[in-house]
């Protein structure tokens, strides 16, 4: 039997958001990944910041750069954002960066096992 879910993760708030000295939403996807499970992630709004290459981590916080670039040890190649939002064409590491559209992102959550949504 196979055990392996879909996991879609939105990130929608900020990074660098909380006191905490690691980051909850890249944390949960690093975790699904461990575990076996195909994960992906969707930035959007605030969250699109996370990609932004000109934002300096606060004192005492992981540079979310270097972790959003390890995805791949995860087995994590898919990082989307949504097409409405104002962002330049980025790629993370060897990671591209793809566009989707309101629709795909509704096929996405539709076809996902489990969407974890960060606000």
């Amino acid at each position: 039997m196979d055990k392996t879910s879909t996991w879609l993760f939105i990130i929608a708030s900020s990074p660098y958001g909380h006191e905490l000295p690691s980051d909850p939403a890249i944390d949960a996807t690093m975790a699904a990944g461990a575990f076996g499970q195909s994960a992906s992630v969707l930035f959007t709004g605030e969250g699109c910041q996370y990609l932004n290459q000109g934002i300096s981590p606060p004192a005492g916080q992981p540079d979310l750069r270097k972790l959003l670039k390890s995805l791949p040890l995860y087995d994590i190649d898919r990082l989307y954002v949504m097409s409405t939002e104002s962002i330049a064409s980025v790629n993370v590491g060897d990671l591209p960066v793809t566009l989707l559209d309101p629709a795909d992102v509704a096929s996405h959550i539709s076809n996902a096992s489990h969407v974890v949504t960060f606000t």
